[in-house]
């Protein structure tokens, strides 16, 4: 009887959230390295020390189960990343109707939470008083186009995509890691679908850099687009709830391309294709 794959999900899920509760020893790194609270500094630290914290506990568990990462990271083919790209810009434009979707109705129902959960987002640009900060900026491209990609990409589509489909199967596991993976975002509903089309992209390229790869590309443009605001608006500007409110159809425009492009996508030959996962362990072992 084959040994079910090793790694236990819930593993990965109790270190994907232990930050939301608190980090121990951020404190004591932070005043190691600063005299002064500056948040800007402080939850950039924060947020790559989550990020490296999930690294090491996933390569910790990737060598202690002697999982073929070399699998995981095969090359694929250079045909697959055009129709990769194409879905991720889906998704993209998908996340935004969702979020507007979600949250606009909410923010005049409950404009405290939409302010709190959505507006009032932690910075992933750092520009004030006409100056851009390169090596805050710097660490926030690192956090976001490279550490979220490669650990985020290898918890949830490399093991507990592994790990649940064996218990719940494929399609399942797709559903709830992907649900997973939106709940800690500020937008769950774009997050999730985003989750979805990274796991088809695994499924499809059996490798893992292809996600990695759009899931860089997804967080380069978003801190490109918020870096372009910053700096077009300038550093004191601050992105209201009136705002958001008044610039629905945005939401509206995305919603309608959405619209369109799945339509077009579904008058072509769409077939089912029943997919597999890639064998990154060995049974025996």
């Amino acid at each position: 009887m084959n040994r079910q794959f090793p790694i236990k999900g819930r593993y990965i899920v109790a270190v994907w959230f232990l930050p939301f509760l608190y980090l121990p020893g951020v404190d004591a790194i932070y005043y190691a390295l600063f005299e002064e609270f500056v948040w800007n500094w402080y939850a950039l630290l924060y947020m790559i020390y989550a990020q490296l914290l999930l690294g090491i506990t996933l390569a910790g568990l990737i060598l202690y189960h002697k999982l073929d990462w070399q699998l995981m990271l095969a090359k694929a083919d250079r045909s697959e990343y055009p129709p990769a790209i194409q879905l991720t810009a889906f998704i993209f434009l998908f996340s935004i109707a969702a979020a507007y979707a979600l949250f606009y109705p909410l923010s005049f129902v409950i404009p405290e939470f939409v302010q709190y959960w959505y507006i009032d987002i932690p910075e992933i640009v750092y520009l004030s008083e006409g100056s851009f900060h390169i090596v805050e900026n710097i660490l926030s491209l690192l956090s976001l186009v490279v550490l979220a990609p490669v650990f985020e990409e290898i918890a949830f589509r490399g093991i507990l995509l592994h790990s649940w489909s064996e218990k719940w199967g494929i399609n399942r596991a797709i559903l709830i890691s992907s649900l997973l993976f939106g709940a800690a975002h500020p937008d769950p509903i774009g997050a999730a679908a985003f989750g979805v089309a990274m796991s088809v992209l695994y499924l499809r390229t059996q490798t893992l850099l292809v996600p990695m790869f759009c899931h860089a590309l997804n967080n380069l443009v978003v801190w490109l687009y918020e870096a372009g605001y910053a700096i077009a608006l300038g550093p004191d500007y601050e992105y209201t709830l009136e705002e958001f409110q008044s610039s629905w159809t945005i939401g509206l425009a995305c919603a309608v391309i959405v619209f369109i492009w799945a339509s077009l996508y579904l008058k072509g030959k769409v077939r089912y294709r029943a997919w597999s996962l890639p064998k990154i362990h060995s049974p025996g072992q």
